[in-house]
């Protein structure tokens, strides 16, 4: 059976703390990831964003906190938003690889090849 809407990238489940924040806006909604993927993840959180938002999000994996941009795709009142990664600087993308390389079981450890 052929699955029309396969993902862009694996998900997998990781509670993370998280701050979500629209441009603008003076503080941050603070909640935790529900799964995560190297182009977004679903943020578990009772207030809610509008589809097609553009927020602001900071993502804390360990001690090392990762700020990317994202827009809103999913919306499920009370419950939480699913959101795209849109703007990921090069040292948050490569700690966020790292991390969610580390959540698949089936990856292969990557070495330092001299």
């Amino acid at each position: 059976m052929a699955y029309a809407h396969q993902r862009q990238h694996p998900r997998f489940k990781a509670a993370l703390p998280v701050e979500v924040r629209q441009p603008g806006a003076s503080s941050p909604l603070r909640a935790q990831t529900s799964d995560i993927c190297v182009g977004g993840c679903y943020v578990e959180m009772s207030s809610t964003q509008q589809v097609s938002k553009e927020v602001e999000i900071t993502l804390w994996i360990g001690q090392e906190k990762v700020v990317a941009k994202g827009v809103v795709v999913s919306n499920h009142p009370a419950f939480g938003n699913g959101i795209k990664f849109t703007q990921v600087p090069e040292e948050g993308k490569a700690r966020l690889h790292k991390f969610v390389e580390s959540l698949d079981p089936f990856a292969r450890p990557t070495r330092n090849v001299r």
